[in-house]
């Protein structure tokens, strides 16, 4: 059976409106980085060790975007610029 494509041609506007929502839950997680199912979760639950380990909580079904950008190593400058690329603008 063939791997499904992954199509990221868009994935900075993709980042830009679930950053812009504020946090993220799995399947958000699956669409911002882009994978599949299994790496979402494991991501999804290392991030919420991080925050238990701090000895915070938030809500028990998602992630904050800003902890996302951390784990991913991105910034919220350089997502609007490749959205801003992505939409045609200079």
């Amino acid at each position: 059976m063939p791997k499904r494509r992954l199509d990221t041609s868009n994935i900075n506007t993709t980042r830009l409106t679930l950053i812009q929502k504020g946090y993220l839950t799995p399947g958000d997680i699956k669409a911002f980085v882009p994978c599949g199912s299994n790496k979402a979760s494991t991501i999804y639950n290392h991030i919420r060790a991080q925050i238990k380990a701090e000895g915070l909580e938030n809500h028990s079904r998602v992630v904050l975007a800003g902890r996302i950008l951390d784990y991913m190593g991105l910034s919220m400058e350089s997502i609007k610029a490749g959205a801003k690329l992505e939409k045609g603008g200079l």
